[in-house]
């Protein structure tokens, strides 16, 4: 893909063309358009779409009380219930419930995503 080889403004006045009136315009258009993408070496999903950021890098969480860690060291993303709830569960002698564990699971997920967007 050579995108500096890509003559932008021709590009753009093409495109320009491709709500003419005229059938035979937009279909030279379109032929030149296309030509000229692949003179440069690129499709058309190179032109239209923006490349994508890399996916955040999630830290794992593989115990309970791990979890809890990082849920709290995210606090300021939490409700005050969320807060409250991860609080009382570290300080819980008994292994957590499974309806426990899922709203675990759904704050580690809001706490990594605080995360990601602070990076």
């Amino acid at each position: 893909m050579n995108a500096a080889a890509l003559d932008r403004e021709r590009l753009v006045k093409l495109c320009g063309m491709f709500g003419s009136d005229h059938p035979g315009e937009r279909a030279n258009a379109a032929a030149a358009a296309d030509k000229l993408i692949r003179s440069a070496g690129m499709r058309w999903p190179d032109v239209i779409r923006p490349p994508l950021p890399a996916p955040p890098r999630l830290r794992p969480v593989n115990t309970a009380a791990e979890a809890i860690r990082f849920v709290l060291q995210h606090a300021d993303a939490l409700t005050d219930w969320e807060r409250d709830f991860a609080q009382s569960i570290a300080r819980q002698q008994s292994p957590l419930t499974p309806k426990q564990r899922a709203v675990l699971d759904r704050l580690i997920a809001k706490a990594q995503r605080a995360e990601a967007k602070a990076a």
